[in-house]
């Protein structure tokens, strides 16, 4: 192979290997952004900038399943459609802003002294803050009212677990499960 083969070959071959880099970072330079429970920073900062949450707002998602293990935490009540009042249990954990949802976080609001709407807002994510504390490197706690709810950091990205799934999952604001 004459010298000019030689250097044609080495250019290509070098030009085919920073092609091959390139499309392997590509990917995750075009990966969507991360939507959900905001985990960098300081852990008592963490909930300071959160979405609204609501029947209305991301009804069904693992944030609203993050929002309902502190109403858990906390001893909650909701009322029922016949004016009955129950305490809010791990069984309510699901992901869904529903009636039984809406009205144990009104509740929780009347107990903070915020307005008693069902929608969760920035003054109750930062009242809630304030009960975050770090137990261990990735585990944040929620020190509630009625008992101490663990939570998973990990990434900047907070983990919630629902009723009947086990694993983790991410808190993101638009998935469920």
């Amino acid at each position: 192979m004459s010298m000019r083969n030689r250097a044609v070959a080495t250019v290509a071959a070098a030009l085919l290997v920073a092609g091959g880099t390139a499309t392997a970072v590509a990917p995750a330079a075009n990966a969507a952004p991360y939507h959900g429970i905001d985990g960098n920073g300081v852990v008592q900062d963490d909930w300071q900038d959160e979405e609204n949450l609501g029947v209305d707002d991301y009804a069904n998602s693992n944030a609203v399943a993050l929002w309902e293990t502190v109403l858990y935490a906390d001893g909650a009540q909701y009322e029922d459609e016949d004016g009955d009042w129950h305490p809010f249990t791990k069984r309510q954990i699901d992901g869904s802003f529903g009636p039984e949802t809406e009205s144990a976080t009104q509740w929780w609001q009347d107990r903070h002294g915020l307005p008693d709407n069902g929608v969760v807002t920035s003054d109750c994510w930062d009242s809630a803050q304030n009960r975050l504390h770090t137990a261990a490197r990735s585990t944040v706690q929620y020190w509630g009212s009625a008992r101490v709810v663990s939570f998973k950091r990990v990434g900047g990205q907070y983990r919630v677990k629902l009723r009947g799934t086990g694993a983790w999952k991410t808190a993101y604001y638009d998935r469920v499960g």
